[in-house]
């Protein structure tokens, strides 16, 4: 093989270079087959020089990899290519590797190209981890720690999705505005925990009662809103009857320490409509606003109070 440079330095430096390098070096024929492989491209498949070469360079790469085909062909075209693909292993498993080629003629003028292998492994999952890591902030952004609903800033990113299939089915889409209201006079009484307590005891209720597709969040200190669609208008009473009876139940009660006082309003947009988000939201507590049915949850028994 004849190097550039080699008058200089002498062939026994590149050799040395070859054997200890920590990067994968593999020299092929134009054929495709494998003449050498260094040290660290046995260590990284986990395989012998004489397997590698062996098993040239079709039983090496993944064949349905199309990545190969366009590194080949660029190879072809320029005499260099660097990219991604995979390659196998000792153990049949295919690893993702980043290859530099290029090819020279060797002392006799015969085609051979020097391939520079470089694990992608540990790289691959630090951006995994660094992938997951961005979505539970983008998880945390978007929901509430007490309750494990979404916040507001989730509402809107789910909720516009729950419209925009809406408007695409042409259903119609029904909101439930709910307010706590008594969770003040629960920490005043009996501390945070009672506030917090009622709290998660209203989104347990809320998600006992509607599906998980339904969009449901907490969207203030008190405040819940509710978004689902194919929901029957005769189905609203019933379902706001069911949050009734599961915060009425006596766990509930002992769980929070006192009854918890909720007022509710449902609102509708029709299929068809183009009623925005925020409108919706906004229609949806005035009509909480405008209910006078105030009920306090004690052990499945209602009254009825102005608010």
């Amino acid at each position: 093989m004849v190097v550039r440079g080699t008058e200089t330095v002498g062939l026994a430096a590149y050799q040395v270079l070859f054997a200890h390098s920590s990067e994968g070096v593999l020299f092929c024929t134009q054929e495709g087959r494998i003449t050498a492989a260094n040290p660290a491209a046995c260590a990284m498949l986990d395989m012998t020089s004489e397997a590698i070469c062996a098993l040239g360079r079709d039983g090496l790469v993944d064949q349905e990899d199309p990545r190969w085909g366009i590194a080949v062909a660029e190879r072809e075209r320029t005499g260099s290519a660097v990219g991604v693909a995979r390659l196998r292993r000792s153990d049949g498993r295919f690893m993702e590797i980043e290859m530099t080629a290029l090819q020279f003629r060797d002392e006799g003028g015969t085609t051979q190209t020097c391939c520079i292998l470089r694990d992608l492994s540990g790289r691959m999952a630090i951006e995994r981890e660094l992938e997951e890591l961005s979505a539970r902030l983008l998880q945390l952004s978007r929901g509430d720690e007490l309750t494990g609903f979404q916040n507001r800033r989730g509402l809107i990113a789910t909720g516009t999705q729950l419209l925009q299939f809406a408007d695409r089915e042409g259903a119609a889409v029904h909101a439930l505005f709910l307010n706590v209201g008594n969770v003040q006079q629960l920490n005043e009484r009996l501390g945070h925990q009672a506030g917090d307590a009622a709290l998660q005891a209203v989104a347990r209720a809320l998600s006992v009662t509607f599906r998980k597709n339904d969009v449901m969040a907490r969207i203030g200190g008190t405040q819940f809103l509710v978004l689902t669609a194919h929901l029957e208008e005769s189905e609203c009473a019933a379902m706001t009857g069911r949050i009734r009876e599961h915060l009425g139940a006596p766990a509930t009660r002992e769980f929070v320490g006192a009854p918890v006082e909720v007022r509710c309003g449902w609102t509708t947009r029709q299929g068809g409509e183009q009623t925005s988000l925020e409108d919706l939201m906004a229609r949806s507590d005035w009509a909480m606003l405008e209910s006078r049915d105030v009920r306090q949850a004690s052990f499945g028994l209602f009254k009825d109070s102005r608010g």
